[in-house]
């Protein structure tokens, strides 16, 4: 079901067209490749069930140290490995072979080629999560569906998502139903044969037996367990069971009265909701830290209002939602049982005069994106229900939920609503500084602060001391105010002055930035980062405890949160804050080009896309820009100068131009931050034919060993020495290189590769040369970056006497004459960086010859001969 991302061969960075090769014939001489899932399967299907320390020392005895195995030892997600219910460990494929599972299919499933699996198929279609599952016996693809997940495939195939089940559907090649003329409420098995899934018509199914009472056996009193866990328990105690259709598990857990909810399955008469709250309670407890009893009143008025919740849905989907003018608390039809819930409201409500669990109560419904109107009803019915001392707690949540819903003039009549009840209770008193800060009302806001009980290391706190307009010191109390309206200053500004628009710039953006951290925008700024950590990013590159910007300015603007936040929370800003706002969402991120840089002070940029030139005030960046350099930022107005926002991303020549097409397609933030991110990524090593380099050994047995040295001489060159050694070559860039060696002892061929594609190539000559011939073992161990081959590297035994130097001076004299020609050939290549042009014709080009210029200027300076000499280079292009 998982498609690999698929991303272009690495070039090394100071030259496009280089690949980074590895002498494979060093490393297969220190590589030893651990296949851990077939060791796993081969331990469990041996030995299995075994529990997990079994696993581990049966791994170690093999040779193999667990604790170098990344991630768990027995991955889930990596091999079909599975727990019984006792908790030891089984090799699915292996408890399954030959079972089979039925399922009576309905109109809409025959109609799509479709069968949902829960919960009559979830044991065997769990094999379906591994690619090795995911095609029928035939070859033909099956694939695991979810509604949510999987829209773009139902939409191709015509399936409306509201008939794949919540618990997700098998969803078939078109035609697989018909073709076994499968109408609805017939019966269709599943069964796993040798070769794979295979669909069947099931007839008629044999009585159950005992398999009821089998399941029933396998279950805990007090807690449900993993219906597929139960069914594989019962097929390792009984081989026999399952391996003939029966009624579908749905049926059987039926008639012995099992309770099934979901994926579990219980004993008869479980509370499964009781289960489920106090299940809630303790992860309330672990999240937070709280008292039990705080949990129990928390987890209570949560399931209070996500029931409330459920009902203002069905009442806005009947259309029977009441006017914004109406008291919704007084509306029947849209308060759920309010005589019901008086008891709990009054009981557990009165826990919300604690300020913290007032807090985490938002945490657990609007912050974890439930409705904020059903917030708003849920504290109108509860503020008469409580003890006095927390009713600012229900005005207070009034107060979120409209700000939640963009109401913030309504939101902060109800803050200081709650604030009048209430003179020191804290959640008001923060938020109420919030809305001071945006004002630009720093000392009220501090003042709220104080009132709050927030240090000095506060966020906001921080934020406003920095932009405290402190007293001037050239007017006196009693002088004539510096503004000229003839008061005295202590009568006109003193106290009342305020920044300058220039000083203030910081200030708005942390404005916005903290309407993304509040609100639902944060779900979108969580995918960019994830999109941001596809690579690692080391501390050489970002300097540790810096925030990257660029991930909260692209939801800000590519994202449409700036947007949001003017149109919602403008009205409270300054108004030459709000103008200035105004004028940044006109602003474009772009690609530039730096033309001049002081360090310390600011840099002088051209937009690549208009030709527009900005002097930039910038301290840090300047002292790290280099003249010519191409960065990706947004130049935005910061009152009479201009500033960078959103981090500043350097862009390598050759993505210049995908850069530029990506932005002017008015990109979606995560697409452009995974753009960005892509310099992050390590080289991939390729061959000199560019393939991915992976080293591969594999051993095979051929059927005439005496004979097979006449076909392997026509097929592959015969090595000059005494041992029955074969070597297949390639020309590359003018040289004859190995593609492949060859080495026969006795029955068995050794066949050694640094690519998957030539060790399939080579297979497939064997194959075709001695078709009896038999695959032993095919070992292929990915090299993904540099540092797997430098650890590789660190293994490889110490050159023997005589080997290679490269002091040598006749060494170094050939390696001299391969550059210089090398050199020669690259001027007529065509280079990804100058847009598939050679260097000759960009010489030519007055359009491209400043790339050019750039690209050899980002060429190392190289000593003893040992690289590309960009000065050569110059003069062969007659560029001075």
């Amino acid at each position: 079901m998982g498609a690999s991302a698929v991303r272009p061969s690495g070039q090394c960075g100071w030259c496009p067209t280089s690949k980074l090769v590895i002498d494979w014939r060093r490393v297969f001489a220190v590589t030893q490749s651990v296949d851990v899932a077939a060791t796993i399967s081969r331990i469990l299907t041996e030995h299995g069930p075994l529990d997990e320390d079994d696993v581990i020392a049966r791994i170690r005895a093999e040779g193999v140290d667990p604790e170098k195995i990344p991630g768990p030892t027995i991955n889930e997600m990596m091999c079909p490995a599975r727990q019984l219910t006792d908790d030891r460990w089984v090799w699915l494929p292996t408890v399954l072979a030959g079972r089979v599972f039925t399922h009576r299919v309905g109109a809409d499933e025959v109609a799509h080629d479709l069968l949902t699996v829960t919960p009559d198929l979830d044991p065997i279609t769990e094999l379906c999560l591994h690619e090795a599952y995911q095609q029928l016996a035939d070859g033909s693809p099956v694939s695991l569906v979810l509604a949510e997940y999987d829209y773009q495939l139902l939409r191709q195939r015509g399936v409306p998502p509201e008939v794949i089940d919540p618990l997700g559907a098998l969803l078939l090649p078109p035609g697989t139903l018909s073709a076994l003329g499968v109408a609805d409420g017939d019966l269709v098995g599943v069964r796993l044969s040798d070769s794979g899934l295979v669909i069947e018509r099931v007839a008629a199914a044999q009585s159950p037996t005992d398999v009821g009472e089998r399941l029933a056996a396998t279950l805990d009193a007090d807690e449900p367990t993993f219906l597929d866990s139960a069914v594989w328990t019962v097929c390792v105690e009984d081989p026999a069971v399952f391996t003939q259709p029966v009624p579908p598990l749905r049926e059987i857990i039926e008639d012995q009265g099992l309770v099934h909810r979901d994926d579990w399955l219980a004993p008869p008469g479980f509370d499964f909701e009781r289960w489920r709250f106090e299940g809630d309670c303790e992860r309330l407890i672990r999240r937070y830290g709280i008292e039990p009893d705080d949990a129990l009143a928390l987890q209570t008025l949560v399931a209070v209002y996500e029931h409330m919740s459920a009902v203002l849905d069905a009442a806005i989907d009947a259309g029977e939602v009441p006017d914004e003018s109406s008291d919704a608390a007084d509306d029947d039809a849209t308060t759920p049982d309010p005589d019901g819930y008086r008891a709990l409201l009054a009981e557990f409500g009165s826990a919300l005069s604690d300020p913290l669990l007032a807090e985490l109560l938002v945490n657990e419904t609007v912050g974890r994106g439930g409705s904020p109107a059903a917030l708003g009803l849920f504290a109108e019915t509860l503020e008469p229900q409580v003890a006095r001392g927390a009713r600012v707690a229900c005005r207070w949540l009034r107060a979120v939920a409209l700000e939640r819903t963009g109401d913030v003039p309504s939101a902060e009549r109800e803050y200081l609503a709650a604030e009048s009840m209430d003179t020191d209770w804290p959640p008001t008193l923060l938020d109420l500084a919030r809305f001071a800060s945006d004002r630009g009302d720093a000392e009220r806001g501090l003042t709220l602060l104080r009132r709050a009980g927030a240090g000095p290391d506060h966020p906001l706190t921080r934020v406003l001391e920095q932009h405290r307009a402190m007293p001037r010191t050239d007017v006196g109390r009693n002088d004539a105010c510096w503004c000229g309206s003839g008061r005295k200053y202590k009568k006109c500004h003193l106290g009342r002055e305020q920044l300058s628009l220039d000083d203030r710039v910081g200030w708005l953006y942390l404005k916005a930035c903290q309407h993304v951290l509040l609100t639902e925008w944060r779900e979108l700024l969580e995918e960019v980062a994830e999109a941001r950590a596809i690579y690692p990013i080391t501390g050489a590159e970002v300097p540790p405890g810096v925030d990257d910007p660029l991930l909260i300015d692209t939801v800000l603007f590519e994202g449409g949160a700036f947007a949001d936040f003017l149109a919602k929370r403008g009205s409270l800003l300054p108004d030459d804050e709000r103008l200035l706002a105004e004028q940044w969402l006109l602003v474009d991120r772009s690609v530039f080009d730096v033309e001049e840089v002081h360090r310390g002070q600011g840099v002088r940029v051209r937009d690549v896309r208009t030709g527009d030139v900005h002097e930039v005030r910038e301290r840090m960046a300047s002292c790290q820009l280099q003249p010519g350099q191409l960065i990706c930022t947004r130049v935005v107005s910061a009152g009479q100068t201009h500033q960078f926002f959103g981090g500043v991303e350097p862009v390598a020549l050759h993505e210049r131009d995908r850069l530029i097409d990506l932005l002017d397609s008015e990109p979606d933030p995560v697409d452009l931050v995974e753009f960005l991110s892509r310099r992050f990524a390590p080289p991939t090593l390729v061959n000199t034919e560019g393939d991915p380099l992976t080293i591969c050994e594999a051993t095979v047995r051929v059927g005439d060993s005496a004979g097979i040295d006449a076909l392997l001489d026509d097929a592959f060159d015969r090595a000059d020495d005494d041992e029955p050694h074969w070597i297949e070559h390639v020309t590359t860039n003018g040289m004859q290189r190995i593609r492949a060696t060859l080495s026969l002892e006795g029955d068995q061929l050794r066949v050694q590769t640094n690519s998957e594609q030539r060790m399939d190539r080579v297979l497939a000559v064997l194959t075709r040369l001695d078709p009896s011939a038999t695959l032993l073992d095919d070992v292929r161990q990915p090299l993904r970056d540099v540092r797997e081959a430098a650890e590789l590297a660190q293994q490889m035994p110490a050159p023997r006497a005589g080997a290679f130097d490269p002091d040598d001076p006749q060494i170094a004299e050939a390696l001299d004459g391969f550059i210089r020609d090398y050199e020669t050939t690259w001027l007529d290549e065509p280079i990804p960086a100058l847009d598939g042009h050679t260097p000759r014709q960009a010489a030519d080009d007055p359009t491209r010859r400043a790339d050019l210029i750039k690209l050899l200027d980002s060429f190392p300076v190289v000593e003893g001969g040992t690289g590309m000499d960009a000065e050569r280079l110059r003069a062969a292009l007659g560029l001075g």
